[in-house]
């Protein structure tokens, strides 16, 4: 069918059913702004995995008897390691301050320890801190080495809930993926349906099923992408009302940007398009057969 009459049937049928057209939009709507919600909380769980394997390190608390020597070689043995990504030296002053520092709403705890009382330690930044239990295993128990604390084992009971949520996030994405496109599917089968005698006109008429479908499939495809637009459009509010707005003041963790509503965006308005077009198409086809 040529791109005119293409159009003009298009528009057509839009104002004709726009009743129709509008009960799918805004069922495109809710369930693509529920689909993007769950990817949205999705990138959230793997921003603060992100934000935490940054800090992650591995610390080498080292005997009070171990000599500069010794404490060179093994710093030495330490950067050869592909593991390893960088290796500092801490004194016992230097722990100290830092242990001070950690503990600054504990004065009782600080008050019981002086800088003899701590180790002097090697701190390690690892190339992938999701190999921390490999270097544990590694270093524990070389002379010099008192003990290897694995700082991302004091995150497990965290990293245990962020796990539980990432997979929560990815079950909620498909459920809700999958009831969308249900949704979605049988409010265009209840539009095929309610078209069924225009349908059969056609037919009979001598149109053959390609310029029958077509300009059904087209309007559903507008409806999806409209109501992906308007979907987009409250994934972009929640951005600037909520997480930078309300969520904004808390500082434990870091908020996902703007280039994960953009993609869940982008998977919104795609997903949007493509399924109602697919779904008109089959919706369409018990209303084709001779």
């Amino acid at each position: 069918m040529r791109p005119g009459p293409l159009a003009s049937l298009l528009w057509t049928g839009l104002r004709r059913n726009l009743a129709m057209t509008g009960a799918v939009i805004v069922t495109v709507t809710i369930c693509l702004a529920m689909l993007g919600a769950g990817l949205l909380l999705r990138a959230q769980v793997h921003t603060i995995d992100g934000f935490l394997l940054d800090q992650i390190e591995v610390v080498v608390d080292l005997s009070d008897g171990i000599t500069p020597a010794e404490r060179s070689a093994l710093e030495a043995e330490m950067r050869r390691d592909p593991l390893i990504a960088d290796v500092r030296y801490e004194t016992k002053k230097q722990v100290y301050e830092r242990f001070r520092r950690d503990f600054r709403g504990s004065p009782d705890v600080v008050a019981g320890v002086g800088p003899e009382d701590l180790p002097a330690a090697l701190r390690l930044t690892l190339a992938d801190p999701r190999a921390s239990r490999d270097i544990v295993v590694t270093y524990t128990g070389l002379d010099g080495v008192e003990a290897v604390r694995d700082q991302r084992a004091l995150l497990d009971p965290l990293y245990r809930f962020l796990d539980a949520f990432t997979v929560g996030a990815f079950t909620l994405a498909a459920v809700q993926a999958l009831a969308s496109f249900a949704l979605i599917y049988t409010m265009i089968r209840i539009s095929a349906h309610g078209r069924r005698r225009e349908t059969a006109i056609m037919k009979l008429v001598g149109a053959s099923n390609g310029t029958i479908r077509a300009p059904f499939v087209l309007e559903s495809a507008v409806a999806g992408l409209v109501g992906g637009l308007l979907a987009a459009g409250a994934l972009v509010a929640a951005k600037v009302f909520l997480v930078d707005g309300q969520f904004a003041r808390q500082t434990m963790f870091p908020l996902f940007g703007w280039a994960a509503v953009w993609e869940s965006a982008v998977v919104v308005l795609a997903a949007g398009v493509l399924a109602a077009a697919v779904m008109a198409s089959i919706a369409l086809r018990r209303h084709l057969r001779v």
